[in-house]
């Protein structure tokens, strides 16, 4: 039994997060290839712009998941790849807060193209008018 619980907890995916956060996965074969630092670097300009749009970054490479401090995270990072279908792909994937592919493209994604798309979903629209509200 003690056996099961630690594999459940080390074989985490992203479902946690579902409904509650807009993740960007950003995966290459490694954790500090310039294309991904240049990409990440691009993303932290303005981080009032992720934290408004509820946006978590994720960095994905074949042996592990990091979040945005490049700490290594209890996710696993082969369901991740395999979910998403990332074994030979090295970009950027947006995933919508119901768990679904919003965006995938090779590095280097200008955040404006993301934030763009974002604002032009309805659950966003739905947030900003709520937010605007109050």
């Amino acid at each position: 039994m003690a056996l099961f619980i630690s594999f459940a907890t080390s074989a985490q995916d992203l479902k946690k997060y579902q409904w509650k956060n807009r993740i960007i996965l950003l995966k290459d074969i490694r954790f500090d290839s310039d294309k991904l630092q240049d990409q990440l670097d691009l993303l932290h300009v303005n981080t009032e712009k992720l934290e408004a749009r509820d946006l978590l970054i994720f960095i994905v490479t074949d042996e592990s998941v990091f979040d945005n401090s490049k700490i290594k995270t209890k996710l696993n990072s082969s369901s991740i790849i395999k979910k998403y279908g990332l074994a030979d792909f090295n970009g950027l994937v947006l995933v919508g807060k119901d768990g679904g592919v919003k965006l995938k493209e090779s590095f280097i994604v200008n955040p404006k193209t993301i934030y763009n798309l974002i604002d032009s979903m309805p659950m966003r629209q739905a947030e900003m008018r709520s937010s605007s509200k109050h």
